[in-house]
Parts: structure tokens; sequence; C-alpha cells
């Protein structure tokens, strides 16, 4: 068997019990090498490989699962930019007829969402910068339908050292936005995590002050961006579900 598991943030704070009891039962933890020190503390065989060695990854842990069981480890939650896709397509490609079970955990977005306040409480969508498997135009088309729809935008992997030309293009894009809605803008790092750090703003002050924020903003951060509706509540980042245009308060 094959259990895809979502570790959530790393923290045992935020990792499902279901998560645990599978952790402390299967035969081999296979995950990326930053996620080791994550799962030690459950004393089992760990096999790890690199970034960019996903594909490695996922098949090493299919060809054990015929034998054994392993839990193939994913931070936050294993659908969500996860490897749980990626299991089932080997899995059917190789004929490996393994049984596979997906163990959700807590995904960045909620942790971050939480940090900040209550930006995700209604539409929004999820968009990744990482152009490395989605073409840069995809991305940015998403991001400007995102927008045009007026749902609260989450964005994962934002930039990296080498990887910047997406996060720049799409905030050119929202600048033109902002002309008639000054965006409030949240921006969590390392959520969930010990080194957790979390700022507030809003579109005018970042664009502004760009170059000190892009010193701020790894691929540990989570960016999210509000709607028309989202505001600064008692130095949160808040947006309403609508409750109140539709019933008064006694």
């Amino acid at each position: 068997m094959l259990y895809v598991v979502g570790i959530g943030s790393g923290s045992e704070l935020h990792i499902t019990k279901e998560a645990e009891e599978v952790l402390k039962n299967v035969d081999l933890i296979v995950c990326y090498k930053n996620y080791k020190k994550y799962v030690e503390r459950f004393n089992k065989p760990i096999y790890t490989t690199g970034m960019t060695k996903e594909i490695d990854r996922v098949e090493y842990a299919l060809k054990e699962s015929k034998y054994k069981d392993v839990a193939l480890v994913s931070s936050g939650d294993p659908t969500i930019y996860g490897l749980a896709s990626l299991a089932y397509e080997i899995n059917s490609i190789k004929n490996y007829n393994v049984e596979i079970k997906v163990i959700p955990g807590i995904t960045a977005a909620s942790l971050a969402s939480s940090v900040l306040g209550s930006p995700l409480n209604h539409d929004f969508v999820v968009i990744s910068f990482s152009d490395l498997l989605t073409p840069l135009n995809t991305i940015l088309k998403r991001f400007e339908y995102a927008l045009k729809g007026d749902f609260v935008i989450c964005i994962y992997n934002p930039l990296s050292k080498k990887r910047k030309e997406p996060f720049l293009k799409a905030m050119e894009i929202l600048k033109d936005f902002g002309k008639d809605i000054n965006y409030i803008i949240g921006i969590v790092k390392n959520a969930g995590r010990d080194n957790e750090e979390y700022l507030i703003t809003n579109f005018e002050e970042f664009y502004k002050n760009l170059e000190k924020y892009l010193e701020f903003i790894d691929m540990n951060t989570i960016i999210i961006i509000g709607n028309s509706s989202t505001k600064i509540i008692n130095n949160k980042m808040v947006t309403p579900r609508g409750y109140l245009n539709k019933y008064k308060i006694l």
C-alpha cells in the first residue's frame, strides 16, 4: 500500500491524527530531503531525493509499495501542488497496480489565511508562480482572469533567487487593476513554523517599496491579494462573507 501523506507545515501542531497514525505504522517513509527533519521522530527508514527528483522519488515509493506499506510525504496537502497526482499517473503508466490512499494535510493557504486574519473567507483562487512545469503565459493569464473575476488570490511559490519574472510581470498586471482598487496584500513567510513572519500592507505601498519586499519574499512565502471587499480590521486582513449585507446586527 502507498500512502501519500500531507504533513502540513511540518510542525507537530499542524499534522492530523490520521497522518500521525499512518507514519507511525508504515515500513518506510519517502520524502524530499528537506522534509526529513519533520518525519525523523517516527523512527522509520527514510529515503530522500532532492529538488527536481520528484519522479525518482515517486517511482521508488511505488516499487517499494508492492512489498510493504510506504508513506510518500508532501508538505501541506499532497493534492495541492503535491505528489498525489504524479503517484496516480506513474502507477497507471508503469502498471504497478499499487493501491494508493491519500492522507490530506493542512495546506499553506489555510495556515497563511489564519495568520493574517481571514482573507480567504470568500471565493478565492490559488496560483503557483513557478514556471518550471507551467508556461509563464498560462500563469499570467490565470492571474489576470482571477483579478477580472474579483477573486481573492493566494500565490504559492512567488519567487526565488533565480526566478523573479513571473512575479514581476504579475505585479505590472496588478498595477493596472490597482488604479481603481488599492488591494490589501498579506504576506506570510514560513507559515506554521517556528520562524513564521507576516505583514499586511496595500498595493500602493507594496509597489512603491517593491525592492524591499523582494528581499523578504521567497519560496516559503505565501502572498494573499484581497478582492475589492477585503479590508483591515483590528490590524488583521479580512474578506467579509457578506452576512452583514443581508442581516442586521441586533
